[in-house]
């Protein structure tokens, strides 16, 4: 690869959430780079419908076939619920065009969900005023997650739902089955939290004030000051760590990972699956070690390598704490918000829902987090009004 495209994979690590939204932190995306971005047509409307499993599942389906192809230390990505956004150096480019049409067709075929996609140049997105500027935070020891700010993110979400994003649009690929989902897991129950509530939190610095470097420091400090310190919101909880023997739960995972093979493999795909889960709750109740892996770390694992906190032209965070807490966090959003410097969105849960990206059972895993019900779907639709109500002031 060239030196454009290990660009990511050289940028130095953070080491503290706290430090996200630095700008001394960010580094400039390479203009020949593109940014890949997706989101589902009417995801409210299939969350009403109890869909958002299916949801989760397709949005992050392009970032795993993704990294299937490229370094994880390479693609600096960020999920949404309803879809993702990762960025490419140009060798990527045909690779990446067949990854989402592929998430597009099974969408399609599987699901019966409209996965918007396009391929937009960051060279595009400058040229508009809009910058994308990156940096890598170790989340843990075998998750390092990208942090995304300027602005450029947020313009290609906007774009793709206009027509003006047409130039940039994927088609669906028609035989999708030569995309490798491997990987893709979702065999996790509700993580219920019976003591908190699950928040699902997006915040927004008003982008007309251009004073992000201020604000986002006064919400994080606000929030460690509210709900403490990091592990104590953590909406995953081992002890609600409980995997699914159900096919019909097991069904959207087999769905994209058997796409085309047809019915037969895809009953036995269920199978095996049923059987490793079996097996790994055994493991794990027993912490057995084998050579390769060690199954009494996994659960901890899991919640370590969690992205429910990240940082992408917005803060969102899916955390838990007690309705108390959450009041009183809520009254200082209020307040920010009254006084025209930002804008957010909360849905409230007692579960979290977790998609897998599994690498090696042994602690190279990644999972993404939502709400149950649909958690970023339903805040970023109250932030968009909020946003929306400070542009009229």
């Amino acid at each position: 690869m060239s030196n454009s495209a290990q660009f990511y994979a050289n940028l130095p690590v953070i080491e503290s959430f706290f430090d996200a939204s630095n700008p001394k932190n960010f580094h400039r995306l390479p203009d020949n780079w593109l940014v890949a971005v997706t989101d589902i047509v009417d995801s409210t409307q299939a969350i009403q419908n109890d869909r958002y499993k299916e949801v989760n599942i397709l949005g992050a389906s392009p970032i795993v076939a993704i990294f299937n192809l490229a370094g994880r230390n390479e693609i600096p990505f960020t999920f949404g619920g309803d879809g993702s956004t990762f960025c490419v150096p140009p060798c990527l480019r045909d690779e990446t065009k067949q990854i989402l049409g592929a998430s597009k067709k099974i969408g399609q075929v599987e699901y019966d969900l409209d996965l918007r996609a396009a391929l937009i140049p960051v060279s595009y997105i400058r040229d508009r005023g809009h910058n994308i500027q990156v940096a890598r935070y170790q989340a843990s020891e075998y998750y390092t997650q990208a942090v995304f700010s300027g602005g450029g993110l947020s313009f290609a979400e906007d774009l793709l739902k206009k027509s003006a994003a047409k130039q940039f649009s994927i088609p669906t690929l028609d035989d999708a089955e030569q995309v490798d989902f491997s990987g893709l897991e979702c065999r996790w129950q509700e993580v219920k939290q019976p003591q908190n509530e699950v928040i699902t939190m997006l915040v927004q610095a008003n982008p007309a004030l251009n004073q992000s470097e201020k604000i986002y420091p006064q919400v994080l400090q606000k929030m460690r000051a509210t709900f403490g310190f990091d592990d104590k919101t953590n909406p995953i909880n081992t002890s609600g760590l409980t995997m699914n023997l159900s096919p019909t739960k097991l069904m959207g995972e087999a769905k994209i990972r058997t796409y085309g093979r047809g019915w037969i493999k895809r009953m036995g795909y269920i199978l095996k699956v049923q059987l490793q889960t079996i097996i790994g709750k055994i493991l794990m109740a027993l912490g057995y070690k084998t050579s390769a892996t060690n199954w009494e770390l996994y659960k901890s694992d899991l919640a370590m390598n969690s992205d429910h906190r990240k940082f992408d032209d917005m803060l969102r965070v899916v955390i838990s704490g007690s309705t108390s807490q959450r009041q009183e966090f809520v009254n200082f959003l209020d307040q920010k918000y009254k006084e025209g410097a930002l804008a957010y969105g909360i849905h409230l849960s007692n579960a979290a829902m977790i998609t897998c990206m599994v690498f090696e059972y042994h602690r190279d895993h990644i999972h993404f987090v939502d709400g149950s019900g649909g958690g970023y779907v339903s805040a970023a639709k109250q932030l968009k009004e909020r946003l929306h109500n400070l542009s009229q002031d």
